[in-house]
Protein backbone atom coordinates (compact mmCIF):
# COMPACT_ATOMS: atom_id res chain seq x y z
CA UNK A 1 0.00 0.00 0.00
CA UNK A 2 1.77 3.33 -0.83
CA UNK A 3 0.83 7.02 0.63
CA UNK A 4 -0.56 9.41 -1.07
CA UNK A 5 1.80 12.45 -2.21
CA UNK A 6 1.46 15.74 -0.25
CA UNK A 7 0.14 17.11 -3.15
CA UNK A 8 -2.80 14.69 -3.53
CA UNK A 9 -5.87 16.57 -1.07
CA UNK A 10 -7.10 12.92 0.69
CA UNK A 11 -10.73 12.54 1.57
CA UNK A 12 -11.70 12.66 4.96
CA UNK A 13 -14.89 12.03 7.67
CA UNK A 14 -12.56 13.68 10.01
CA UNK A 15 -14.38 17.35 10.54
CA UNK A 16 -11.06 18.49 12.81
CA UNK A 17 -9.07 17.51 9.57
CA UNK A 18 -11.33 19.12 7.45
CA UNK A 19 -11.47 22.31 9.09
CA UNK A 20 -7.64 22.16 8.99
CA UNK A 21 -6.96 21.74 5.73
CA UNK A 22 -9.68 23.93 4.56
CA UNK A 23 -7.40 27.23 6.05
CA UNK A 24 -4.24 25.21 4.37
CA UNK A 25 -2.93 24.60 7.92
CA UNK A 26 -0.17 21.70 8.66
CA UNK A 27 -0.65 19.72 11.70
CA UNK A 28 2.60 21.20 13.30
CA UNK A 29 0.76 24.51 12.61
CA UNK A 30 -2.66 24.18 13.97
CA UNK A 31 -0.59 22.20 16.89
CA UNK A 32 1.12 25.40 17.82
CA UNK A 33 -1.79 27.63 17.33
CA UNK A 34 -3.71 25.64 20.11
CA UNK A 35 -1.23 25.05 22.11
CA UNK A 36 -1.04 21.25 21.79
CA UNK A 37 1.46 18.04 20.75
CA UNK A 38 1.05 17.44 17.22
CA UNK A 39 0.66 13.56 18.20
CA UNK A 40 -2.61 14.81 19.30
CA UNK A 41 -3.54 16.35 16.42
CA UNK A 42 -3.18 12.97 14.46
CA UNK A 43 -5.14 11.23 17.16
CA UNK A 44 -7.52 13.27 16.83
CA UNK A 45 -7.84 13.13 13.12
CA UNK A 46 -7.92 9.42 12.92
CA UNK A 47 -10.55 9.07 15.57
CA UNK A 48 -7.98 7.89 18.12
CA UNK A 49 -9.12 10.12 20.60
CA UNK A 50 -11.80 12.78 21.13
CA UNK A 51 -10.76 16.55 20.65
CA UNK A 52 -10.53 17.88 23.98
CA UNK A 53 -9.60 21.37 24.74
CA UNK A 54 -9.53 23.98 27.08
CA UNK A 55 -12.00 27.34 26.72
CA UNK A 56 -8.44 29.35 25.42
CA UNK A 57 -8.04 26.38 22.81
CA UNK A 58 -10.76 26.49 21.32
CA UNK A 59 -10.87 29.98 21.28
CA UNK A 60 -7.60 30.15 19.46
CA UNK A 61 -8.73 26.86 17.27
CA UNK A 62 -11.59 28.82 16.28
CA UNK A 63 -9.70 31.82 15.34
CA UNK A 64 -7.31 29.17 13.95
CA UNK A 65 -9.38 27.21 11.24
CA UNK A 66 -11.55 31.06 11.03
CA UNK A 67 -14.80 29.48 12.27
CA UNK A 68 -17.41 30.90 14.61
CA UNK A 69 -18.23 28.78 17.96
CA UNK A 70 -21.31 28.69 16.83
CA UNK A 71 -20.76 27.19 13.77
CA UNK A 72 -18.45 24.17 14.31
CA UNK A 73 -19.47 20.21 14.09
CA UNK A 74 -21.06 19.06 16.88
CA UNK A 75 -18.79 16.65 16.71
CA UNK A 76 -16.33 18.99 17.76
CA UNK A 77 -17.97 20.31 20.92
CA UNK A 78 -18.09 19.07 24.85
CA UNK A 79 -19.19 16.05 25.86
CA UNK A 80 -22.34 18.15 27.10
CA UNK A 81 -23.57 19.79 23.63
CA UNK A 82 -23.02 23.24 25.52
CA UNK A 83 -22.52 26.09 23.16
CA UNK A 84 -23.07 28.66 25.31
CA UNK A 85 -19.10 29.21 26.04
CA UNK A 86 -18.82 29.44 29.29
CA UNK A 87 -18.31 26.90 32.33
CA UNK A 88 -22.01 27.18 34.12
CA UNK A 89 -24.61 25.46 33.23
CA UNK A 90 -27.29 27.24 32.13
Amino acid sequence: MTRPKKSQRQETNSPFKRLRLNVKLSQEQLAREIGVAVSTIRRWEKGQAEPTMTVAQMKEFCKAVQQKFDDLPNSLLPPDGSRNGNDSPA
